[in-house]
């Protein structure tokens, strides 16, 4: 039987490599539960979901997320029409990391103390020049950014959340062209309270998000996220305080740099790009089954780059 090779880039919700790489060889496809029909009456409670977040004036709420191999992290979230949004973030050991203002038109991150990443791009000397009393800052034109994919900037942990606070703007997850399916998976109860429980399948159940969603607003308490692959990535989220249509000062939406602090740029990763033509850089990394892999083990023989949203 042929090997697939495929290197898995993990990107950590913003699209820049910032930590590890892993590879995994896949000699088969590991036998698993198939793809289901869909069911309109399960699909219906998810697009009430996504209705009461897009209905909404405001709303806000606090959460939490973890990982195998993570203690986890908190996070609490302000949103308000028509563009106004607002995310602080705890880390494992509840210490205050990065903050996310939206405030109509622009983007601000900002975190309480040094930068925490380090990018592979950079140079050492260029991070400690650059690693305190900085800021970013980015256009966000309505329904056309992600919250998302930009929380894993600010240090937490968090890497990036599972249902997009950006849809409450009116903004559509990338996933959402692959979904496949959504099916009922019962009722449960979270403080004695019912939810209706949902799978909801994307690219035949490749990943698949499970949803405890409350009967009285349609917003989730609990969410659980797999990913299939040699072993499955799983990850989970909890939301608390869920509050809809409160009213939220404008107040919390403003953020300007304190004196003596400057605006910090992204390195830009395709300056880093192996030129086309070029030999690739040999490199060693871990296998999903506990080995070793080298590049170079595989010289003359066709390999799969397949960069993959992992979270």
């Amino acid at each position: 039987m042929k090997k697939k090779i495929i290197l898995w880039i993990a990107i950590v919700g913003f699209g820049v490599l910032v930590e590890s790489v892993a590879i995994y060889i896949l000699a088969s496809k590991e036998p698993f539960e198939g793809p289901f029909k869909d069911e309109p009456k399960a699909h219906a409670l998810y697009d009430k979901m996504n209705e009461a977040m897009r209905e909404a004036e405001t709303l806000s709420f606090m959460g939490d997320c973890s990982k195998p191999g993570n203690k986890g992290a908190s996070y609490s979230v302000w949103l308000k029409k028509p563009n106004y949004f607002r995310v602080e973030t705890l880390d494992s050991d509840s210490a205050p990391c990065g903050t996310l203002i939206g405030d109509g038109n622009d983007l601000w991150i900002y975190w309480p103390g040094e930068r925490p990443f380090f990018f592979k791009t950079e140079e050492r000397s260029d991070y400690e020049d650059t690693n305190k009393k900085v800021y970013m800052r980015k256009h966000t034109p309505i329904g056309k950014h992600s919250i998302g994919h930009e929380v894993g900037l600010l240090g937490a942990g968090i890497g990036m959340t599972i249902i997009d606070p950006s849809t409450f703007h009116g903004y559509t997850d990338s996933l959402q062209k692959y979904l496949d399916g959504v099916r009922a998976m019962g009722v449960d109860q979270i403080n004695g309270k019912p939810f209706d429980v949902i799978e909801v399948s994307f690219m035949e159940r490749q990943r698949s998000w499970y949803l405890w969603l409350s009967r009285k607003d349609h917003l989730p308490r609990k969410i659980k996220q797999v990913v299939r692959l040699r072993t499955n990535y799983i990850a989970y989220e909890r939301w608390f305080d869920v509050t809809i249509d409160e009213d939220i000062s404008n107040d919390l939406f403003v953020w300007a740099p304190p004196e003596g602090w400057e605006r910090w740029e992204m390195p830009r990763s395709e300056d880093e790009l192996v030129k086309p033509g070029a030999l690739a850089p040999d490199f060693e990394l871990a296998s999903a089954d506990g080995g070793k892999i080298r590049l170079s083990d595989y010289r003359g023989k066709i390999v799969w780059l397949y960069i993959w949203r992992a979270g």
